[in-house]
């Protein structure tokens, strides 16, 4: 277990201007002094906060509206869109020793070298010599929430009569080993949504021999939504799997087109990383009661590409029209 879980816990809940929009941070787990008590430069020895940051998302602000979705998410008493997402921050015990600058590292696919850092500065050692502020945070809802990976958790899409709100989604499988009878459904190395019926006849399943090569459907009844890995075919219906009649030939690759239900509203995760950057930023949390003049971030594959899009998207203009 890594250290900065079991060092000394204070449970602490602080209600958080409503500007930010982060309407709570709840502080789960404390490390003070961390790394073993290692002195930075002049900025001295570092603390490490982490928990939970409670927001919620105006669905009519324009900043918020090129969210897919967040329109037909449920919302609370004010008409808000509400979620939560883990962080972990660390910073200077004497934030009159820190530099100013908020350094945001993006979790890959939940993954930190923040949170990975626990019992040794020597990733971040650079930038606590510098008396940087360092923060990472979940942003990615279709993570599975577990020990050591940051996540957040988004609502459901619905339609306005709550019924269920379905669209269609592609997921490709290929280089499967030989005799293979069962794939589960990925897509972008994740779960893919559940089906909205296991009736194949509503979906399309598809070989061809490479990319450039014509499309082959396959029977709809030779293929099902189910495992057959110890169960012969059709197998066991599974809404997170495929088999199919034979098995599947590692010479092909397949494609799989069917109707989803029930999607999460993951462009949440770039507005909930705009406002906890915010709030850090403004000097306002009582986690971080120093205002930091400059925020920067950093990430490489697929959180470089999220920053990329963070930017593109306009995500760095926080409410108050400033740029975080």
């Amino acid at each position: 277990m890594k250290r900065y879980l079991v060092a000394a816990v204070s449970m602490l809940s602080l209600v958080a201007p409503t500007h930010a929009r982060i309407t709570r941070i709840v502080i789960e787990h404390r490390d003070s002094p961390a790394y073993q008590g290692q002195s930075f430069g002049e900025a001295g020895r570092y603390e490490r906060l982490s928990g939970h940051a409670f927001g919620e998302l105006d669905p009519r602000d324009p900043l918020n509206a090129v969210i897919t979705d967040l329109e037909l998410a449920p919302r609370n008493a004010r008409g808000m869109v509400e979620y939560s997402a883990t962080f972990l921050i660390a910073k200077p015990i004497d934030l009159a020793k820190a530099s100013g600058v908020l350094l945001y590292e993006v979790a890959n696919r939940g993954n930190s070298a923040l949170v990975r850092a626990a019992n040794s500065a020597a990733m971040m050692a650079d930038y606590f010599k510098r008396g940087h502020v360092v923060f990472t945070s979940g942003w990615q809802g279709d993570l599975e929430p577990r020990e050591g990976l940051e996540t957040i958790a988004v609502p459901v899409a619905k339609n306005p009569d709550g019924a269920s709100l379905t669209g269609r989604v592609l997921a490709e499988f290929s280089d499967m080993p030989g005799h293979t009878t069962t794939l589960p459904i990925i897509i972008g190395r994740l779960p893919g949504p559940h089906p909205a019926t296991l009736d194949t006849s509503q979906a399309t399943l598809m070989r061809r021999v490479s990319e450039a090569g014509a499309l082959i459907p396959i029977r709809t009844t030779d293929w099902a939504f189910a495992d057959c890995s110890n169960t012969p075919f059709p197998g066991t219906p599974d809404a997170g799997k495929i088999c199919v009649k034979g098995g599947f030939d590692p010479a092909w690759q397949y494609e799989l087109v069917y109707r989803a239900k029930d999607p999460l509203v993951l462009g949440i995760g770039f507005a909930a990383t705009r406002d906890l950057a915010a709030y850090f930023k403004s000097g306002d949390a009582e986690v971080l009661a120093r205002k930091m003049p400059f925020a920067i971030a950093w990430g490489n594959s697929q959180s470089g590409n999220f920053l990329r899009t963070f930017v593109h998207l306009g995500f760095n203009q926080d409410e108050a029209g400033g740029i975080v």
